[in-house]
């Protein structure tokens, strides 16, 4: 996966008090943060607690879709997960390369993934078990490519996920101008699934159709893959 530190000055820190409007703005000089900066302001999200008091918000809003479905007869009901930081946790491995997108960086991300070390996303076990004891299926897409599924489905198994109906790797050379989950979920609908809720960390992860209720896991680590 390509990588690429977001400039979070833009999107955490600074736009939250902003208001929109169709007029361009040139953003002023003393809003913009240096890049040990914002790789520190990220530590700090994300060891303060904030960042799992966020995904546990989004995850309670998941499991009251999943509730509204069951109480509304949905028939075939099931949910998409991402692998990539919505169960599996890259924040570790990246902040110890400083969330670079070097080959260094990258190959060492990659090992962590061959050795099935990356942790899970502590409120998507809470998630997930709440989903698996409703029965209702959770199909998961995986942006890594073929060659890493079995370290990926032992990775999910040795940190708590398991009982998944089945998980999606991005084909080799998958066209960079296509969605990959809604392609997935596309094929899903087609056999007759109802997607009731999909989650990503980044917007082409629950863009177009059939997501159902479509939420972001809070990331600030990359802006793309």
């Amino acid at each position: 996966m390509k990588l690429r530190l977001i400039c979070i000055c833009l999107i955490l820190f600074c736009v939250s008090g902003c208001v929109a409007s169709k007029a361009r703005k040139v953003k002023a000089p003393e809003t913009m943060l240096s890049l040990p900066e914002a790789r520190k302001r990220i530590v700090a999200y994300h060891e303060s607690g904030k960042y799992d008091e966020d995904t546990a918000h989004v995850a309670e809003s998941v499991s009251d879709a999943a509730i509204k479905a069951i109480k509304n007869k949905v028939k075939y009901p099931a949910v998409v997960m991402v692998v990539e930081d919505v169960l599996l946790s890259t924040y570790e491995a990246r902040s110890k390369q400083g969330f670079a997108d070097n080959p260094a960086a990258v190959t060492d991300l990659e090992s962590h993934v061959i050795l099935s070390s990356l942790p899970a996303v502590k409120s998507s076990i809470v998630l997930f078990d709440f989903l698996q004891e409703r029965n209702i299926p959770v199909f998961l897409v995986s942006y890594r490519p073929e060659g890493f599924r079995v370290p990926v489905m032992e990775n999910l198994s040795k940190v708590g996920f398991s009982g998944w109906k089945k998980i999606f790797m991005k084909p080799l050379n998958y066209p960079d101008n296509s969605n990959f989950s809604e392609e997935v979920r596309r094929g899903l609908q087609r056999t007759g699934y109802n997607i009731i809720a999909t989650i990503g960390v980044l917007p082409e992860d629950i863009s177009g159709e059939f997501a159902g209720k479509a939420v972001l896991y809070p990331n600030y680590i990359y802006s793309k893959r």
